[in-house]
């Protein structure tokens, strides 16, 4: 199973977020969900050494400060020599003033914009391991309503990929 088919299995698997919780968040708009990608294409290349979502990840907009918060990370899975694991970041808008980062005291809203981060180590835990993190993959989570089938109607989280 290669990478990205590792990715497409964990992200049918997860339930990070709520559907109450989706309803709850603002919605990106096309033009933020323009300035993120300029602003994750300004420092990622296709494969880093670095999180930059977790080591500094920040854009500006109209005024607002936008950066991500972690929501989801998956176990590692051990394929030998590599290992493969998940992260999940959310857009949020924060107040610098209060932190220069977001956090429960400084997040102003939570958006439906996620960043799925696939991460690769190799090494051990008896050396050092190397982390290598691909270009993370923006999806805008939306609720899809499921009608009667076997089980009855629902609504469930969508994450689709932007």
């Amino acid at each position: 199973m290669n990478h990205g088919q590792r990715y497409a299995v964990y992200k049918k698997e997860r339930e990070m977020i709520t559907v109450e919780e989706l309803k709850e968040c603002k919605y990106a708009s096309d033009e933020l969900v323009e300035v993120v990608k300029n602003g994750i294409d300004n420092i990622w290349d296709s494969f880093c050494e670095r999180n930059w979502l977790e080591d500094g990840f920040g854009v500006e907009h109209d005024g607002v400060s936008y950066s991500v918060i972690e929501v989801d990370e998956s176990s590692w899975d051990d394929e030998g020599k590599y290992q493969y694991q998940n992260i999940t970041y959310q857009l949020v808008s924060y107040n610098p003033a209060i932190e220069s980062y977001p956090c429960d005291e400084s997040i102003i809203d939570k958006y439906n914009l996620f960043f799925d981060l696939p991460v690769t180590r190799s090494g051990s835990y008896f050396s050092d391991y190397f982390y290598e993190y691909s270009k993370p993959v923006i999806s805008r989570g939306t609720i899809e309503h499921i009608p009667v089938k076997i089980i009855p109607a629902h609504e469930e989280v969508k994450f689709v990929e932007i």
